[in-house]
């Protein structure tokens, strides 16, 4: 399989297009992506996207788009992080393909959450590497929605805006940034999952700390309301979450994603959303 999987410095992809659904109410995705490290420090964030172009049985599973935030008190995030990524999306696909979407990923996800644990605990140098995770898998007229730790998903459609995910995090606010749920972190890992139908003009952000607790909820929903390429959405989230960085208190690598389901021709005027 080749995916999309980012290295550790600033990557600022190109539009990915793929088509979903055929027949008489065809559907078709685009999907804008963005990474960039806070300064002076490598990105421990990765993601990676899964079309028929890079891994054949996409065609009948789904496409994929996974992002994940590693943590690490000795700077091996990006360890943690990478290792979810592109084990869970090469195993997802190898699985039978009678186990339904919830059965597949949970084994997987079970399996990289064990070899995540037996590595802090025979390789004291990575200081307990954990990930948090948020996996869209859009497959038909369908999208199925894995999430485990703070990074966030968002739909838009029509004029609601809504996050998608729940933080797995203290809800305490000297601990709003310690996670209570993480590949990695514990010996059972319960991850949320939900589905549900696609419908032309939805788009799907999926976003980082460094990018949602630095704009904040109201800037999010204005950039993406503005309209434009997917591209260039993901483009300017993580530059302008970078360019905050210096007045936040955190350093937070910042990476987005925004996927635009819509009908494959003609294209709405902003080039996001389609007219439902």
């Amino acid at each position: 399989m080749r995916s999309v999987t980012i290295g550790g410095d600033a990557y600022l992809g190109e539009t990915v297009a793929v088509e979903l659904a055929a027949g008489p109410y065809p559907l078709s995705l685009r999907v804008g992506h963005s990474s960039r490290p806070a300064p002076g420090k490598s990105n421990e964030d990765c993601y990676a996207i899964v079309t028929p172009a890079q891994e054949r049985a996409a065609a009948t599973r789904g496409s994929a788009i996974a992002i994940a935030d590693g943590v690490s008190r000795s700077g091996a995030g990006r360890f943690a992080s990478e290792i979810t990524v592109s084990t869970l999306l090469r195993d997802f696909y190898a699985t039978p393909e009678q186990w339904n979407v919830p059965l597949a990923v949970d084994r997987v996800l079970r399996s990289i959450n064990d070899w995540l644990l037996a590595a802090n605990s025979h390789h004291t140098e990575l200081e307990g590497a954990v990930s948090t995770l948020s996996l869209l898998l859009f497959k038909g007229r369908q999208y199925h929605l894995v999430h485990v730790g703070d990074t966030r998903v968002y739909r838009r459609r029509g004029a609601a805006f809504k996050q998608f995910t729940r933080d797995h995090t203290w809800p305490r606010r000297d601990m709003r940034h310690v996670l209570k749920r993480a590949v990695g972190l514990d010996t059972y890992l319960v991850a949320d999952y939900s589905e549900g139908e696609l419908r032309a003009g939805d788009a799907f952000l999926m976003v980082s700390d460094g990018v949602w607790e630095v704009l904040g909820e109201a800037a999010l929903r204005k950039i993406v309301e503005q309209g434009g390429d997917p591209q260039q959405i993901a483009d300017e989230l993580t530059q302008r979450s970078v360019r905050h960085q210096a007045q936040y208190m955190g350093r937070n690598d910042a990476t987005a994603i925004l996927a635009a389901v819509s009908k494959p021709n003609p294209q709405s005027d902003d080039g996001v959303l389609d007219p439902t």
